[in-house]
């Protein structure tokens, strides 16, 4: 996995991808858009032969850097809760 920042501003971050599971971005595109102080949080699939994805953030508030970490903190807690409900049903 590998990212790399394409563009930067006080309120804009754009960043590829390369080598991860587009699912994950999904996530993160889903809980950046559940925050009211974000503008807009959109993933792009660069081609469909090769695994390059595009995350933009355009935020009114926050800082793009710290709304991007706040979404990623709360999509692992999501997925941590999740997790643990699945082996209490489970039983595991």
């Amino acid at each position: 996995m590998h990212a790399e920042v394409t563009h930067a501003r006080d309120k804009e971050l754009e960043f590829k991808i390369h080598d991860v599971d587009i699912s994950i971005l999904y996530i993160i595109q889903h809980e950046l858009q559940k925050n009211a102080d974000n503008k807009f949080a959109g993933v792009v699939l660069k081609h469909p032969l090769i695994k390059e994805y595009m995350l933009k953030i355009l935020t009114n508030k926050n800082e793009p850097y710290k709304a991007l970490g706040e979404s990623v903190e709360s999509a692992i807690k999501f997925t941590n809760d999740l997790a643990g409900m699945l082996k209490l049903t489970i039983g595991n």
